[in-house]
């Protein structure tokens, strides 16, 4: 669009003529003199060139700008209302969930990176999803398998995943449970720690049952999370496991075992 040259009108100092414009300030001849105003903020207030299409498009660029300021304010609202929900969530404390992966759904599960909470199993709501009501945006799924052909007591840990921040279980009526698209962990085969060691270590204890899933302590979960970024041996795997250790602490209000000083380790 070429505006040097074009007529236009300002509120105060009437008509006028476009002499120069850089892309970010026009300068406009008046008989007055010469005025150099932001370009295209003026445009907003104070100056109406005198071509129609021209003026119309400068409108509509005003118009889109308008709509970013509105969204990034938007934006930053929703961040500022979700940071002082996080800071301010009453917490439970078994507010964990531990949910039993059959084998055969282990590599839908991994690429999904969904679980799902199965249905009750008794009572007036048998056979409908089962709500995970102690689940907040501080909660992890902790996900573990059985090996085909082995005891209970060989049930190991997989993998695990934050809920995504803004999740409320009594919401979640159809028993999908979605993973946080960055705190999410899935362990090599060569490091998955026996689950039943941190919560029973009787071996009269460790049952499974029929349910999909279990609550468990939040400072168990920091154990676990502890152990598994200890027995990482790649830089990737320590970045993601300590990364999720630390958010993990955090929403739950837990003390970290790792110096809050310490800057946190570059992606892998």
């Amino acid at each position: 669009m070429q505006l040097i040259g074009q007529p236009i009108k300002h509120v105060t100092f009437g008509k006028g003529v476009v002499t120069d414009w850089n892309g970010n300030v026009i300068t406009v001849c008046f008989s007055a003199g010469e005025k150099k105003f932001i370009y295209p903020d003026a445009f907003s207030n104070f100056l109406i060139l005198k071509n129609a299409d021209a003026q119309k498009k400068i409108q509509h660029l005003l118009d889109v700008r308008e709509e970013e300021r509105e969204t990034e304010l938007k934006e930053f609202q929703e961040q500022q209302e979700k940071k002082h929900m996080l800071e301010n969530l009453k917490l439970s404390p078994q507010s964990q969930a531990v949910f039993h992966i059959d084998p055969e759904q282990h590599e839908a599960v991994f690429s999904s990176w969904t679980v799902s909470t199965g249905c009750y199993l008794s009572g007036y709501s048998k056979g409908e999803p089962r709500i995970p009501e102690r689940l907040q945006p501080n909660s992890m799924c902790l996900l573990t398998e059985r090996p085909r052909g082995c005891s209970e007591t060989e049930r190991r840990i997989v993998g695990a995943f934050m809920v995504e921040d803004d999740f409320i279980g009594t919401c979640c009526t159809d028993g999908t449970i979605q993973a946080h698209p960055a705190h999410r962990i899935q362990l090599p085969p060569e490091r998955q720690p026996l689950f039943w060691p941190y919560v029973a270590k009787e071996p009269e204890k460790q049952r499974w049952g029929k349910t999909a899933f279990k609550y468990m302590s939040n400072r168990t979960g920091e154990k676990i999370l502890f152990d598994c970024k200890e027995s990482a041996l790649t830089a990737d795997e320590k970045s993601r496991v300590e990364r999720f250790y630390r958010y993990y602490c955090k929403l739950n209000r837990l003390p970290s075992r790792i110096d809050p000083e310490a800057p946190l380790p570059a992606n892998g």
